[in-house]
């Protein structure tokens, strides 16, 4: 019989094989990414979806979406290469919800954002310098937002001098960061 290290070696070599054998056969992997799409104004799951031929549970499972599954003017979702039967079923209500956005303005020591269709969730509002590709970002505030609202925040003293400002909304819920540029008097 096996004594010592070679008994060792057999029961982690068992061990292992169990564990390999529990693992499910044929196991779908993520549907891969035929084509990218950006998000437009008006869009929905299910309307990107029509556009394609999937239904909005495919782009949800192709773009790795989770729950609320907000999606952003801007965004690039994946549209899928083939119907996958693993896709969540998606509520009407995310479905055929309208992509969320935002506009802002500004004077030389504030800024004017102004929330469309976005969803009830927290976001931090960051600003920088727009061209400049070494960035820094500088906290600006954090707000709950709200559908068709508007909300004025003054602006660090870093950034009341920046022409080209970058506005940027990060959800706290989806983390997704959404940016616009504004100048002043915009």
């Amino acid at each position: 019989m096996f004594t010592g290290r070679k008994s060792k070696f057999l029961i982690i070599f068992v061990i292992l094989g169990l564990l390999v054998a529990m693992l499910p056969l044929g196991a779908a992997s993520a549907a891969k990414c035929e084509t990218p799409y950006a998000v437009k104004r008006g869009d929905t799951l299910t309307s990107i979806g029509k556009k394609f031929g999937y239904a909005a549970n495919q782009i949800v499972y192709a773009s790795k979406l989770g729950k609320p599954y907000t999606i952003y003017v801007g965004q690039t979702l994946c549209i899928p290469d083939g119907k996958n039967s693993n896709a969540p079923a998606v509520d009407s209500k995310y479905a055929n919800a309208l992509a969320a956005y935002f506009t802002a303005g500004r004077t030389t020591d504030s800024v004017l954002i102004y929330t469309y269709t976005y969803p009830k969730t927290t976001v931090l509002i960051k600003g920088a310098s727009a061209p400049n590709t070494e960035r820094k970002f500088y906290s600006i505030a954090k707000m709950a937002t709200q559908n068709d609202k508007a909300f004025k925040f003054k602006l660090p003293a870093e950034l009341k001098n920046v022409k080209n400002l970058q506005i940027c909304l990060k959800d706290r819920t989806t983390s997704y960061l959404q940016c616009v540029n504004v100048r002043p008097g915009s």
